[in-house]
């Protein structure tokens, strides 16, 4: 290679990288990160693909006496039922601090439904839940490590999260799952 060959592949390369420097995408909050982690297991849910559903909890995941396998099973026995055949996103709620996070999401799942709206299926064919999660950064990116879960109201669900409030001892138990209204 001569030497001008060498310093034109050296501009293009060095072109090339400022080019892919200042075009590239932003990285994606924690937020959108968290958001994504519920969408991605709805999606699964919905589609069937139960370990896909639970790809977003911990090895550690701890809640309401399930581990991560006893949700898998949860999971794989209301979707291969069909008593979940429409999951839906309601409201969430995320509050980052450094590496943990803590999410309030309400769901709403149905036995069939497709294209019809939620009233017209609650409360005969479908339930509401509000979750309150607490995540942390993981090697692999934002895991569920604890949840509990209530059974609420379509109209609370529909009425979306309350914020996240402050969980100083840690716990997991610093979201209020039923806030009154």
């Amino acid at each position: 290679m001569t030497r001008r060959t060498a310093i034109v592949a050296a501009a293009v390369i060095l072109a090339a990288g400022t080019i892919w420097r200042f075009t590239r995408p932003p990285p994606r909050s924690d937020q959108e990160l968290i958001h994504s982690l519920y969408d991605d297991a709805i999606r699964a849910s919905e589609e069937r693909r139960v370990s896909d559903a639970v790809a977003g909890l911990s090895e550690r995941f701890r809640g309401q006496g399930l581990d991560k396998p006893g949700v898998k099973q949860l999971v794989a026995a209301n979707t291969l039922r069909g008593n979940w055949v429409v999951v839906r996103m309601a409201g969430l709620r995320i509050e980052v601090t450094g590496e943990t996070a803590r999410a309030v999401v309400d769901l709403v799942a149905t036995r069939s439904g497709a294209g019809k709206a939620l009233a017209d299926l609650l409360p005969a064919d479908g339930n509401a839940w509000r979750v309150d999660c607490r995540l942390e950064r993981e090697p692999e990116g934002w895991r569920i490590v604890g949840a509990t879960w209530v059974d609420q109201s379509l109209v609370d669900a529909l009425a979306g999260p309350p914020a996240p409030r402050p969980d100083p001892a840690g716990s997991g138990a610093g979201l209020d799952p039923a806030p009154a209204r």
